[in-house]
């Protein structure tokens, strides 16, 4: 529906609407009680307004004001009133509606819910202090002031609103309502209570007042408060039209037509407050049902969509509950009733662990938090994260303990996957690294890699005391080797060599090479003096080596040798060394010799 369509009806068809029932009904009340001398029962023009108000916006309600003003007048001049009453009842007519409307909360009233129970306790209460105002209004305006008459118009104005406003209302508010009242359940209902009123006010033979009180709570059970309201009104104008021509039981008892008035609004004021209350709480229990509904369709929509369920577990209450989602995950057709049956849900490898911490949550009350897998029921793997606390119970054997399972499959493949990849970079990482330290010759360590292990060696000895030597190694006539055998025996023999160093020098510190046919051994703990003593023996081991060169019978070695001194940096041993290798090959070669400060030892 447009906009346009929408104002059309506010301030035309609806205002319409409601000016003709009011005139409707106006006249078959004062038609049924013979003037402005009867008395009605009830006055459902007052609650047609009253539900106008509280239904329109401000020019719908200014436009049905003007209906109800213009019926009101022509209903009253046409049944026989003065003039002068016609316009008084037209005034309390309409102050009466508006001043529900006000003491409904004025515009804020417009859609406010009379099915909600305080919003209808403040209804009936301003209905019952305005048909008093209306009352006094109406004898004021109208010079008349029986006291009859204004009892009867207050008790008329008050039930016509509280019996006919709630009905429209409830119409006009609730999709729900319209829904029901349209259905077959509807007819039957009004049916019955259409019998069960003809055959309480149509006879005065057998008592059967209390009929029409079964058929609407009959018809409250099956249409809730719209339909306990329009059973009402049903009642209401069956019994009303049945009196006035003097029959059922209410003409019989009571011969004064004051009596006859009294007794029935007495009787449907009656029907009124024990139907309604039981309809709001109907209604209220059924909004509340489709509330938890709603909710839970939402619930099970966002563990679905956030892969999360959740469980109860109560021992005295029997099975464990499982939600649709914690289902999808252990499988439908399981069904644990103890401890021990959820941890059977999981994996072996964490049934105990599950076991454990669950019987201690029991115990202790401690909240929980695991991680564990599941197998699904096609043989699929969950990986899980379950949380928990325990519900206390004055009654131990009432605790329980409330859980969550979410599914982090995708979580746990990728932190899995991130662990592989860091794994894979950190082994490529090392190979790198070691490539990048090892000597591509002879696959020892390289310049830099030597150069810097003697620096840390440095650093980490400094201040311990312990002794720290140095060896530079050089191969004696090495250019002859390549230059006699070629440069692919020469490079044999310097891998055959690194072999021999890292054999006698790894047990006691590193070794590389630090260029050409030099080596460089770092030995941590040792004194220059044994090293001298291993180097002596290294001399001896090779004079008799074989080497892999065909021709090659001898190779001889010069060895420089420095131990660090207290305060000496390893630039210092370094260059200390190299003065003692210095020595060694100027005093003949074949030999090492060990740097010691001015004095060199040979």
């Amino acid at each position: 529906m447009n906009r346009s369509t929408t104002n059309r009806s506010e301030t035309f068809v609806w205002p319409v609407a409601y000016s003709l029932a009011w005139l409707l009904c106006a006249y078959i009340a004062l038609e049924l009680t013979q003037g402005e001398d009867g008395i009605a029962a009830v006055w459902p023009s007052s609650g047609i307004f009253v539900a106008s108000l509280l239904h329109l916006s401000g020019k719908g309600r200014m436009a049905v004001t003007a209906g109800v003003g213009i019926a009101s007048l022509v209903a009253n001049y046409i049944s026989g009133v003065s003039l002068l009453a016609c316009f008084g009842y037209t005034v309390a007519n309409l102050a009466e509606g508006w001043l529900v409307f006000y003491l409904m909360g004025g515009e804020t009233s417009r859609g406010k819910l009379l099915a909600r129970p305080l919003n209808l306790i403040r209804f009936a209460a301003s209905a019952a202090v305005v048909s008093v105002f209306s009352a006094g209004v109406a004898g004021i305006l109208s010079a008349n002031f029986d006291l009859e008459f204004l009892i009867s118009w207050a008790t008329t104005v008050g039930l016509g609103m509280m019996i006919v406003a709630p009905f429209i209302l409830f119409l006009v508010q609730s999709d729900e309502g319209r829904r029901r009242l349209t259905s077959m359940r509807t007819v039957w209902a009004l049916m019955l209570v259409a019998v069960a009123s003809l055959a309480a006010f149509g006879q005065s033979e057998v008592p059967l007042l209390f009929l029409p009180v079964l058929a609407i709570s009959i018809a409250t059970a099956a249409l809730g408060l719209s339909g306990a309201a329009l059973s009402l009104l049903v009642v209401a104008v069956i019994g009303s039209i049945l009196t006035v021509y003097d029959l059922g039981p209410v003409s019989g008892y009571f011969e004064l037509q004051g009596q006859k008035v009294l007794f029935l609004q007495v009787y449907f004021l009656g029907l009124l407050v024990s139907a309604l209350p039981v309809a709001l709480m109907l209604t209220q229990r059924q909004n509340d049902l489709v509330k938890l509904s709603r909710s839970n369709r939402f619930l099970t929509a966002a563990e679905k969509a956030a892969k999360v369920g959740h469980w109860r577990y109560a021992p005295v209450e029997g099975p464990v509950y499982l939600s649709p989602e914690a289902r999808r995950m252990v499988g439908y057709d399981t069904q644990p009733h103890t401890v021990a049956d959820i941890a059977e849900l999981f994996q072996d490898s964490d049934r105990k662990r599950v076991s454990h911490i669950l019987l201690q949550s029991l115990a202790t009350g401690v909240p929980f938090v695991f991680e564990a897998r599941i197998a699904g029921p096609y043989g699929e793997l969950f990986d899980t994260e379950c949380r928990g606390e325990v519900e206390w119970s004055d009654d131990p054997n009432k605790i329980s303990i409330f859980g969550t399972m979410m599914d982090i499959t995708d979580r746990a493949n990728t932190v899995r996957e991130l662990a592989n990849a860091r794994a894979h970079a950190e082994r490529k990482a090392d190979e790198h690294r070691a490539l990048a330290e090892t000597d591509h010759l002879t696959g020892i360590a390289n310049r830099r890699k030597i150069l810097a292990d003697l620096e840390r060696t440095v650093l980490d000895m400094r201040g311990t005391g312990e002794n720290i030597a140095l060896a530079i190694v050089d191969v004696d006539h090495f250019k002859s080797v390549n230059d006699r055998f070629g440069h692919e025996a020469g490079d044999r023999t310097l891998q055959q060599i690194a072999r021999i160093l890292f054999d006698r020098f790894d047990d006691i510190g590193h070794v590389g090479r630090i260029g050409g046919e030099e080596f460089l051994v770092v030995a941590r703990g040792t004194s220059a003096r044994e090293v001298d003593q291993r180097c002596n023996d290294l001399r001896d081991y090779l004079r008799a080596y074989a080497w892999p060169v065909e021709g090659l019978d001898e190779l001889t070695l010069s060895i420089g040798i420095a131990e660090l001194a207290e305060g000496a940096s390893e630039t210092d041993i370094l260059n200390a060394a190299d003065k003692a290798l210095y020595f060694a090959k100027r005093g003949g070669r074949n030999r090492s010799v060990v740097f010691e400060g001015n004095l060199v030892r040979v």
